[in-house]
């Protein structure tokens, strides 16, 4: 008897539908239908196709009618005969054919939207804004009741205090006492005291008598304050920011002078000394001595350049900082210092960060440092920095996946994108949680055949009717024969065939002229092809010099906009030539691809590792529109930001508005 097999044996599902139906596949590139809203594999048309283990390549393909691509060669080649010229009477069958027999596939109805993006996120949030909404977390206790909601008035929940009697330093609760005690912080770098300066009983020691030389009997240090235990450990740095603010002054203790740059090199040591209200600092055995803090940055930090402005905006009140740059610098000044911990909270540098934010956060040792960085944002949203990092494009490719951005490659700040989504979420992958994004799915197959409007021409309808009064003729003349009236017949006939021959020119000029509106699509295409060749693949061929397709001026950071004398702002052709001669693969950024969008009729070049099958418009900046450019991953229903573009703001009207969607997390 074979056994019964267990859950471990049997196939594990892949991924999940919107309706949480299962789906099993292989692990190549997926996308998410927009007429079916299934998982399939995905076609890319190139250029130039080549075997992928991520994606199915093939050629480029236009589904425009076969009769207007037919017409067009046969024009062509008309007026400029080549080597192909000979294959010119079969073409033009096939274009005769086309142009009596129906088309097989189905025109698709006009309709006035991209194609919508019919996936959403279906995990659990580890983090959630609201209250109301369940996330992992809360099986972890942080909704328990034990975490003070109050900020910048939480006193130490210890201090060490002399007994003038006893002659001895107990360790007291001080919220069991009513009146509070003045006391000293104490400030050190653990790496500096325990090498070279004696370890820890010459902290305390050192700490004790600083504290009774400035007429003083309290005093908190870390490392008699904090208690041990994982769940009041985490209050403990909850309250951390509050323990400096409300210390009368701050003692830095450090083994000499020679200790100040690896002091300030150290994670804590920088939020310590700018929350507190005054610093006073002693070097081994000697007298303690006031400082600045503009005198502490020129001995202890590294950058000083920088981190100088911050000490202006905390410490003399000159030099006002917009408060979402300085929360930006705070940030990256904190993330370039080391921990003196001994790993145990992988978001430590975040914790160090939130004293310096109205709202905190309780500290957990199993987030990450995304998870954390996003709950902090979250709970002080009015700046709204997560909803602005999400439309920006960083410059180190290296984090283009995440949604933590040190800066623009379009040279924009933080104040300069005015979001259109929130976040409402961080998932267990660091992906943030959006809502109110509006999406588009990006076609990646072919060209289809789309319906299109030019400008109303007598003489272009005329000439479209051209093919089919020769059929008419034709079939008049094959009458007027069997009537027996040959003379007249031939001549109907003759007609007709040399109108015939020249309906291909009529065709071409019928459907010539300027868009004026077109079904909207996003298309996508692995490597370059230039504005008149995605004409081409849209609409066929037409006769003139009406532009159809234009460049970007400022869409992509392959842009290159048309400058010198011109009136009009439009991209220059020379971003076609720089693209087709770049290297269609860099190991840093990727594989070069071509976007066409047809309602503004502007095609984009950009790089990226995997093409983006979504784009999610999540912002304005500057006049245009910020459109995150995603990869699916849909064994975690997630998204993955390739790259990010600049689009006409109005073409977000196009676009339907869409469940919750994750980006940004880590692959």
């Amino acid at each position: 008897m074979n056994p019964v097999p267990t859950p471990t044996d049997q196939k594990q599902p892949h991924c999940y539908s919107s309706q949480l139906k299962p789906f099993y596949h292989g692990n190549i590139q997926r996308y998410t239908s927009s007429t079916t809203g299934k998982c399939r594999g995905l076609n890319v048309q190139s250029v130039n196709p080549s075997p992928s283990n991520d994606w199915i390549e093939h050629g480029v393909r236009s589904s425009a009618p076969p009769s207007t691509r037919h017409a067009a060669w046969l024009t062509r080649t008309m007026f400029n005969p080549s080597n192909e010229t000979f294959m010119w009477l079969f073409v033009w069958l096939a274009y005769i054919a086309a142009l009596i027999l129906p088309s097989w596939r189905a025109p698709r109805p006009f309709t006035f939207h991209y194609n919508p993006y019919l996936m959403r996120f279906v995990g659990q949030l580890w983090a959630a804004r609201s209250p109301k909404e369940y996330s992992l977390r809360s099986r972890i206790g942080e909704e328990n009741g034990r975490v003070r909601r109050i900020t910048h008035a939480l006193y130490p929940r210890f201090l060490m205090v002399y007994d003038r009697q006893a002659r001895t330093w107990k360790k007291v609760n001080v919220e069991a006492v009513a009146v509070r005690k003045p006391y000293v912080a104490i400030t050190y770098s653990y790496y500096d005291m325990t090498t070279s300066g004696g370890g820890e009983e010459v902290i305390k020691r050192r700490s004790q008598e600083a504290t009774l030389n400035q007429g003083l009997d309290a005093y908190w240090l870390d490392l008699e304050c904090l208690l041990e235990d994982p769940a009041q450990k985490d209050e403990d740095l909850y309250r951390m920011a509050d323990v400096y603010r409300l210390a009368s002054f701050t003692l830095i203790v450090l083994s000499s002078e020679s200790a100040w740059r690896g002091y300030g090199g150290r994670i804590w040591t920088l939020p310590e000394v700018l929350l507190s209200r005054e610093l006073l600092y002693k070097t081994g055995n000697n007298a303690v001595t006031p400082i600045t803090l503009i005198q502490l940055a020129s001995l202890a930090y590294e950058h000083h350049d920088e981190e100088s402005q911050i000490i202006n905006s905390f410490g003399l009140g000159k030099d006002p900082l917009e408060r979402l740059d300085r929360n930006l610098q705070l940030t990256e000044a904190i993330w370039r210092r080391k921990s003196n911990s001994q790993g145990r909270y992988r978001a430590e540098k975040v914790y160090a960060l939130m004293g310096f934010f109205e709202h905190r956060i309780l500290p957990n040792a199993e987030e990450t440092e995304l998870q954390a960085l996003a709950r902090l944002f979250m709970a002080n949203d009015n700046d709204r920095i997560a909803d602005r990092m999400i439309s920006m494009f960083p410059g180190d490719r290296a984090g283009i996946n995440q949604w933590y951005t040190k800066e623009d490659e379009y040279g924009a700040k933080l104040w300069d994108i005015e979001p259109t989504v929130q976040a409402i979420g961080i998932t267990s992958n660091g992906s943030l949680v959006l809502d109110g994004c509006r999406a588009a799915v990006i076609r990646w197959k072919d060209f289809p055949s789309i319906d299109y409007a030019t400008r109303p021409s007598f003489r272009r309808a005329m000439a479209l009717t051209e093919p089919y009064f020769a059929f008419l003729l034709f079939l008049g003349g094959n009458a007027t024969i069997s009537q027996g009236a040959v003379g007249g017949g031939a001549v109907l006939l003759i007609l007709s065939i040399i109108l015939l021959i020249f309906a291909p020119v009529m065709t071409t000029y019928g459907h010539s002229g300027r868009v004026v509106l077109a079904c909207p699509w996003l298309i996508g295409v692995k490597g370059v092809i230039s504005a008149q060749q995605a004409s081409f693949y849209l609409y066929g061929g037409q006769m003139g010099d009406s532009r159809r397709t234009l460049y970007t001026p400022t869409g992509s950071p392959l842009a290159k906009p048309r400058g010198g004398d011109s009136r009009f702002r439009e991209g220059h052709i020379s971003q076609y030539e720089a693209a087709l001669a770049a290297p269609p693969f860099d190991p840093i950024e990727g594989h070069m691809f071509t976007l066409v969008d047809t309602i503004s009729g502007t095609i984009y070049y950009f790089r990226a590792h995997r093409p983006p099958t979504v784009c999610l418009f999540t912002g304005t900046e500057g006049g245009q529109g910020r459109f995150v450019m995603c990869s699916e991953e849909c064994s975690s229903s997630e998204l993955r930001r390739e790259t990010v573009l600049r689009m006409p703001t109005f073409i977000s009207n196009y676009m339907h508005t869409c469940d919750w969607v994750a980006v940004g997390g880590k692959p």
